[in-house]
């Protein structure tokens, strides 16, 4: 037999004379065993790291979140995980919101599971992200300084990043059962997010161009547009299980 860790040639015995370790299919097993456990440390160290760096965009980003201003698709890939996070934790509060509530929720004639309240949810932030990514695109292409798609999301999705922190501790007041403040924060964080922050990015990016139209009907040409499409969004969403959870919600909350 030979031992491929040192080169020891013997003809009998389980384990190598020189080094120890175990000859034939236990070696064999023992070396698959040790390259397995090598690709579980990289794969986990290649998690700490991506975790580490999304939690320093994450802090710089909370600091100043106009900085992302300069950096648009830089920041594409960390702008779609945020709102992702945003979006799971939105949803994790209102399905652990609907088993605590009061009887409102209980007296429904099913309970929506896990998978597909979040789900839901994930997709309503998702493609409400698209319409308004989409309404500050359309604006700026034909109206004022024209950004690409992927540096709108890199942008708005950084912009999510204070909503995502409320959202995060609504989520924690929500396991402490202060279901009030939780709700205001929850509230707070949708509307800021979609509402406020769009026209914040668009009249940042407005100002940093001289000439052209005056801003005033670039805002006015964005709430046209986006108020279209949303409204018909959300008409299409009638009778489905993210809107009957959301009106629920905001039943028991108010």
């Amino acid at each position: 037999m030979h031992c491929i860790n040192c080169g020891q040639r013997q003809s009998e015995g389980n384990f190598c004379a020189v080094c120890g370790i175990p000859l034939g299919a236990k070696q064999t097993r023992s070396r698959a065993a040790g390259k397995s456990s090598l690709q579980s440390n990289k794969y986990i160290k290649r998690v700490k790291i991506a975790s580490n760096k999304y939690w320093n965009y994450f802090l710089n980003y909370l600091k100043h979140p106009s900085l992302v201003l300069k950096q648009g698709e830089k920041e594409f890939s960390n702008g779609i995980i945020n709102i992702g996070i945003m979006a799971f934790f939105m949803g994790l509060i209102l399905f652990t919101f609907m088993k605590r509530a009061p009887f409102p929720f209980h007296e429904a004639s099913y309970e929506p599971s896990f998978i597909s309240v979040v789900g839901g949810c994930l997709l309503f932030v998702v493609i409400s992200t698209v319409i308004i990514v989409g309404s500050l695109y359309l604006t700026t292409k034909f109206l004022g300084p024209e950004q690409s798609f992927k540096s709108f999301i890199g942008i708005y999705g950084t912009h999510l990043i204070p909503s995502t922190f409320l959202v995060l501790i609504a989520f924690i007041l929500l396991l402490l059962k202060a279901y009030t403040y939780s709700n205001f924060l929850l509230s707070f964080a949708l509307l800021f997010s979609f509402f406020v922050i769009p026209l914040y990015i668009l009249i940042k990016l407005l100002t940093q161009e001289v000439g052209g139209i005056d801003p005033l009907y670039c805002v006015i040409a964005y709430i046209v547009t986006f108020g279209i499409a949303f409204t018909i969004y959300l008409v299409l969403l009638q009778g489905s299980l993210i809107v009957d959870v959301l009106n629920r919600w905001m039943t028991v909350s108010w």
